[in-house]
């Protein structure tokens, strides 16, 4: 897991702005997962249990996160603009230099929350305890902000396969709440018939 940010202060003892700031300005120039089309850095303690296309599910301890990575709309250049909504439990965008999204968190249930963050053209849903909020907060900027595009590889591939970006539609530009359709979906493993197992989860 994500324990230090920066110099020796703590996750658990920093403010989601304060994570989401240090998260978003770091550069990341090392990769250690690789997909058609992008790259990404699986922080230590993550690990993939499953992938299709541009859906991923990530596992650490008992939380599954439910990454989805929209190559259309990066490819495409969509900007779109977050309103903060003053009910949720947690409401802010994110933006640093020409990247940009949002993190929303809700309360779904006893002691369950619901993180949506979406940065970089990307997005991840994780359901986690209060306590846990702070580590996956970071983790998750963590992934998004190294994600990296090939943009000649994207091209050729929305050329050739778009048939491939309609298979599941998902807004990352909808937050989903308690309501979340993404995650409904991937319970159900609506890409059971390519999942692949990744030999580096690590359990």
């Amino acid at each position: 897991m994500c324990l230090l940010l920066c110099g020796c202060k703590s996750v658990q003892k920093m403010s989601i702005q304060e994570i989401i700031d240090n998260g978003t300005n770091k550069t990341v120039n090392v990769y250690n997962t690789y997909r058609k089309g992008y790259k990404y850095n699986l922080p230590k303690g993550l690990g993939v249990l499953n992938s299709s296309d541009y859906n991923e599910v990530i596992m650490t301890g008992n939380y599954k996160y439910y990454l989805y990575i929209d190559a259309v709309s990066y490819y495409n250049k969509v900007i779109e603009t977050y309103e903060v909504k003053d009910k949720c439990y947690y409401s802010k965008p994110i933006s640093f230099e020409d990247r940009y999204g949002y993190i929303e968190i809700n309360e779904v249930g006893k002691d369950k929350y619901l993180i949506e963050i979406m940065y970089n053209y990307a997005k991840i849903e994780v359901i986690v305890k209060k306590a846990d909020i702070n580590v996956t907060v970071a983790n998750a900027i963590s992934v998004l902000t190294s994600i990296k595009f090939n943009d000649n590889v994207l091209k050729k591939m929305l050329e050739e396969e778009t048939s491939q970006f309609g298979d599941m539609e998902f807004n990352i530009f909808e937050t989903a709440s308690e309501n979340s359709e993404y995650l409904q979906a991937m319970e159900e493993n609506v890409y059971k018939d390519d999942e692949i197992h990744d030999s580096d989860l690590i359990e």
